[in-house]
């Protein structure tokens, strides 16, 4: 689960609507009334049945004195990596939702305003390109002529701390761009006790679930922490003790269902290394190296839960599989 997917889990939420328009400038988004909400397709099929679509799209209020039950679209894409043409993207997008609404049984007289929205949790600088940017320069009779829908940049990297603490949204985006492990318990309380204090458990329950495995797969190969300490405690934030071992359990059986046995046993290194030092992640992988059965695989995978040393784990191991030959 990447950046990308987790960010159109916690952005599809309507609850995130009202602290990402606060993370914008005021001037793109005074007059938006954020109570009404209706969120749109965002999948269309063209010629050739290609997917055409963005990430996320609502129609939210923008009432006006001719007509109080106007409204805006809100789009919202989420990148991880620098979109060159992104400008046409969301041209494309705005497009699709404007052709959408015209063929309603009642389509509107106008077409409803855009604000799109780039949400970037990318570490490379992304410089912005307007539409007018991506057009030749000439003739200038036709730039004249040509379109200048424009998008809203929304950089997790220009992000602060005090943003974090009062925004859950600028939290998560602070948390997916982060790249060092210890300053993974801090930002991973902050955005779960926002969350938990706007009432969004279900939400914090679904995010913790796929940060969990995000952040695992991130870090736990790292040497910038050799025990894991701080990936530990980033993950205890997201979810009881308990919880962290099912999820691991979950991933292991992922895993062996697929009959990746390389995978169990590069894991089962991996969590062995976390807890009790690189030497005795080596002596297990050496030790597991022509296992091939799931359940003794399994079995071994609980041990390095359970067992309070690395020398209590290698010695129960060798015994276990000793015994099962």
């Amino acid at each position: 689960m990447n950046e990308d997917a987790i960010l159109r889990t916690a952005l599809g939420h309507r609850a995130s609507v009202l602290p990402l328009l606060a993370l914008l400038p005021k001037d793109a988004t005074a007059g938006l009334d954020p109570r009404r909400l209706r969120p749109l397709a965002v999948d269309h099929v063209g010629r050739g049945g290609r997917r055409r679509g963005g990430d996320i799209a609502w129609a939210i209020g923008a009432p006006t004195e001719d007509d109080p039950h106007a409204e805006a679209l809100l789009v919202v894409e989420c990148q991880s990596r620098p979109e060159r043409h992104m400008a046409l993207r969301m041209l494309v997008y705005a497009g699709l939702l404007w052709q959408a609404a015209l063929d309603a049984p009642r389509p509107p007289r106008q077409l409803p305003l855009p604000l799109l929205v780039v949400v970037y949790t990318g570490g490379r600088p992304w410089r912005r390109r307007t539409l007018r940017d991506l057009l030749r320069r000439s003739p200038q009779g036709l730039r004249r002529r040509s379109p200048q829908l424009d998008f809203e940049p929304l950089d997790a990297g220009a992000l602060s701390a005090d943003d974090g603490r009062s925004n859950w949204v600028a939290a998560l985006l602070r948390l997916l761009r982060c790249r060092e492990a210890a300053r993974l318990p801090g930002l991973s309380r902050t955005l779960f006790d926002g969350l938990r204090r706007e009432g969004l458990a279900d939400l914090a329950t679904r995010l913790a679930d796929l940060l969990m495995r995000m952040l695992y797969r991130r870090f736990a190969d790292s040497d910038q922490d050799p025990q894991g300490d701080h990936l530990r405690k980033a993950l205890r934030y997201m979810e009881e003790p308990t919880m962290l071992e099912e999820a691991i359990t979950e991933w292991r059986q992922a895993a062996l269902d697929e009959g990746l046995r390389e995978g169990e046993r590069t894991l089962l290194r991996r969590l062995a290394a976390r807890r009790f030092g690189a030497s005795v992640g080596d002596a297990l992988a050496a030790l597991l190296a022509d296992e091939q059965d799931a359940e003794r695989l399994a079995e071994l995978g609980d041990l390095v839960l359970d067992c309070e040393s690395g020398e209590e784990l290698l010695r129960q191991g060798r015994s276990m599989l000793a015994n099962s030959g």
